[in-house]
Order: C-alpha cells, then sequence, then structure tokens
C-alpha cells in the first residue's frame, strides 16, 4: 500500500481576504511560509520518496521546505495545479459555491481526473510513499471524487497547511485522512 500526502500549501494574504487564487501566482504571507515550515516538520521521521508540487510558488515553497526536511527530491507537476476559476479568480466570494458567481470554471471532475492521472503514474513509479503539495480547490475535488462526494468540494474547508492522506492499493484510491496538522499523521 502506497500513502500520499496531499498538502495545502500555506496561508497567502489573498487566503486571508478571502479571496479565490485559482492560478494566480500569489506568494506565501510570512505566516503562510511559518505554516509551512511547521508542516515540514511534521514529515521528519516520515519515509518519503518524492514531493511533488503544483508549479505555483505558494505550493513549490510549501514543497521545498518539506522536500528539505525528508532529504526528498520535489518533482513539479503541472497537474497538480489549482482549478481554473476563470472569472471568478480575484474576487471575494463564497468559496463553497463560487459557480454562482461565474460560469467558466473548470469542472470538478476534470481536476480530480488530471491529480488522480498524476497521483496514480507517481504510485507507479515512486519506491514508496510521497507527498504532493496543491491548492485547496484541487485537493477539495480530489477529495470529493475518491470519497464518493462525503467529503471535499462544496463540504471541506481545507486549512493552510493541513494534510490528508490517500491510501492507494491494488489500483484504488481511498480517504484516510483529511485536515490534519503535524503531530496528527
Amino acid at each position: 500500500m502506497t500513502h500520499i500526502y496531499l498538502v495545502r500549501h500555506g496561508e497567502t494574504e489573498w487566503n486571508r481576504e478571502s479571496r479565490i487564487q485559482g492560478r494566480e501566482d500569489v506568494p506565501l504571507s510570512p505566516e503562510g511560509l511559518a505554516q509551512s515550515e511547521t508542516c515540514a516538520r511534521g514529515f521528519l521521521g516520515k519515509k518519503i520518496s518524492a514531493v511533488l508540487t503544483s508549479p505555483l510558488s505558494r505550493a513549490r515553497e510549501t514543497a521545498k521546505l518539506i522536500g528539505r526536511a525528508v532529504n526528498a527530491p520535489v518533482y513539479v507537476e503541472q497537474d497538480l495545479t489549482e482549478r481554473d476559476f476563470g472569472s471568478a479568480s480575484g474576487k471575494v466570494v463564497d468559496i463553497f459555491n463560487p459557480e454562482k458567481y461565474a460560469s467558466d470554471l473548470e469542472p470538478l471532475d476534470v481536476v480530480a481526473a488530471r491529480m488522480l492521472s498524476v497521483l496514480r503514474r507517481r504510485a507507479a513509479e515512486l519506491p514508496r510513499d510521497f507527498a504532493a503539495v496543491s491548492h485547496g480547490g484541487a485537493i477539495n475535488a480530489l477529495l470529493r471524487a475518491v470519497s464518493g462526494g462525503e467529503i471535499g468540494s462544496g463540504k471541506t474547508r481545507l486549512i493552510n497547511a493541513g494534510v490528508s492522506i490517500l491510501e492507494f492499493e491494488n489500483g484504488e484510491f481511498s480517504v484516510a485522512g483529511y485536515n490534519l496538522r503535524p503531530g496528527e499523521f
């Protein structure tokens, strides 16, 4: 069985303002950097073969800290990037219902499919457990798909620098935990 640690990046100023970031490259705030450092320390002692990351700087910075903590390489994966929120990007809106504000959002099933494709490929390539740093909207779409709608998009508000865990065995994903803080995973 492979454990995949899904990490939401640390906080940004836009997170603090409840502004939808989408694919805008908003950097970590000082608080977000501290959150990411704490999260990275939570991985000490874990046998992580690699850290995958979205190409956006807030995720890359979080991934770099985790990679350094566990002495693992960091690989950028385009398909781990945030959901495209279209014209809702940059706006302060209800994050649980962005569809109320824009009709040009990337469909949740498309987000989940691209994320699952990366994780499935990497689970076959990597020798053991790994981490993947992404974004609240993208991770929630994935959790929604894997849990059959029990958690995820529209139901779960993921904390910054929080960890969700997927188990991958016999070609199937399952959720082993979500919204975990260091010391809980």
